[in-house]
């Protein structure tokens, strides 16, 4: 490593300077956990400094636990993350509950790998070309073909490519703002992201109880100037999914009243019994809802594709704010996702997919019920997401037991749009395997035992 450091040889103590500046470096990452630093006499002679300076520096850094000096291998960088260097202290296994990047078995990397080695010259200097901000039309009629896949009446001009959703969900909000939409609702647990994106969107967010029958009434008090979001399919956090019926009225009290639903199908596919779960926009009343679909939560989180379907009216507008913000959509990433589109591989990858991930809800739902018997437990029918209430305890305070015993989860407040306590955690099922869930259960079990007072 070759440190090139500002030392101010005429004013103050050298090594002083030294030790500030490498702490700076330190903690700001720029030097990395693990990382070794130069040795004493090679440092000394980079910097014109005598080797005691660099040796009261590195003894300064130590004793603040910024660095672990050994004395065969030399001096490293140390925190918390650091691995894999010889004398620091390792962390225990982390079971990732808390984390949706998805195991590598959930990812279709042969036959996206294929696409890529197959692509021709020309091919791949058309994919490195610019495309429309609705994006490349090839893939729109393959996404439009995917849509009615799902059931869903779409037309082609409705089809819009989008780097994920986020990216959607804001543009949309924008897009609200300009057709005179200026206030936001969802339901009180909700998308952890969906605060800061209508903060950051100067959106006003209200929430609402989570719907059932006797919830339906809140909704009468929305109108034209009012967007409803809802993940009404294996929702971010609980995992539920809203019956048949209770879309239906929901949907009849949006045409009553006129506002809009923001309906995000993120985890839609990812059902895990053979009966297809509808999306609203599918359904006979689903014209004014503004529907968001993404590859990114299980498939390729990585690509950031997916696409939304937008009534006419929103359309131009829509298209008009995306093009300002972020442009179109990467080129090569549409040309890989069409060819996959084409291939058949999003069939196959989604039905791998749904079963790799029933396994693992079945595994986590069945060890719960086991070592936390008393706990009322709602088993989701797909997505990634399991809600488990933590009784007299606070959600961040079981999080926080967990971590201490390797386990991490995320305390329900994430999800609290009042901002409130949450006596519950979410499970995410994403990034832990099958055949890790028991070990985990059973730290959880020691973590948390007489703590909840179920």
């Amino acid at each position: 490593m070759l440190l090139e450091i500002p030392l101010n040889y005429s004013s103050g103590v050298l090594y002083l300077q030294l030790a500030e500046h490498l702490e700076k470096m330190i903690v700001a990452g720029s030097i990395s956990s693990g990382e070794r630093l130069p040795g004493t006499r090679e440092l000394a002679r980079m910097l014109r400094v005598s080797r005691c300076t660099v040796v009261a520096a590195y003894d300064l850094l130590a004793e603040k636990g910024l660095v672990v000096q050994t004395a065969r291998s030399g001096t490293y960088a140390a925190s918390s993350r650091a691995e894999g260097v010889p004398g620091l202290r390792r962390e225990k296994p982390v079971f990732r509950f808390d984390g949706e990047e998805p195991t590598t078995d959930l990812l279709p990397l042969h036959a996206l790998s294929e696409i890529c080695r197959s692509l021709s010259l020309p091919s791949f200097e058309a994919a490195l070309e610019s495309s429309p901000p609705e994006g490349d039309p090839s893939l729109r009629r393959l996404l439009l073909h995917h849509a009615v896949l799902r059931g869903i009446p779409a037309h082609p001009e409705e089809v819009v490519v989008t780097s994920g959703g986020k990216d959607a969900i804001s543009t949309a909000l924008r897009s609200f703002k300009e057709r005179g939409i200026f206030r936001l609702w969802a339901e009180e647990l909700s998308y952890g992201e969906i605060s800061k994106i209508a903060k950051n969107e100067k959106m006003p967010l209200r929430a609402l109880p989570l719907f059932d029958d006797s919830t339906l009434p809140c909704l009468e008090q929305l109108s034209s100037a009012d967007a409803l979001y809802l993940v009404p399919s294996f929702q971010n956090p609980t995992g539920r999914t809203l019956p048949h019926a209770l879309r239906e009225k929901i949907l009849s009290l949006r045409r009553e009243r006129g506002f809009l639903i923001l309906e995000d199908d993120s985890y839609g596919e990812l059902r895990y019994g053979e009966k297809s779960v509808s999306a609203l926009k599918a359904m006979e009343e689903g014209h004014g809802v503004v529907y968001i679909g993404s590859f990114s939560q299980a498939l390729f989180p990585g690509m950031r594709l997916g696409y939304t379907l937008l009534p006419p009216s929103l359309r131009e507008t829509y298209l008009a704010i995306s093009a300002s913000r972020q442009g179109h959509v990467s080129s090569l990433v549409q040309c890989v996702v069409s060819r996959f589109l084409e291939n058949g591989g999003l069939a196959a990858a989604v039905e791998r997919a749904r079963k790799i991930l029933s396994g693992r809800m079945e595994k986590l739902y069945g060890l719960l019920k086991k070592h936390f018997p008393s706990v009322p437990l709602f088993k989701p029918e797909g997505g990634i997401y399991l809600w488990f209430p933590t009784g007299a305890m606070e959600g961040t305070e079981a999080a926080g037991l967990a971590e201490r015993c390797g386990v991490r989860v995320t305390p329900g407040a994430c999800f609290a749009l009042r901002k409130s306590k949450v006596f519950a955690v979410r499970f995410s099922i994403a990034a832990v395997p099958e055949k890790a869930m028991e070990g985990a259960v059973l730290r959880l079990s020691d973590a948390w035992s007489g703590r909840a007072n179920y």
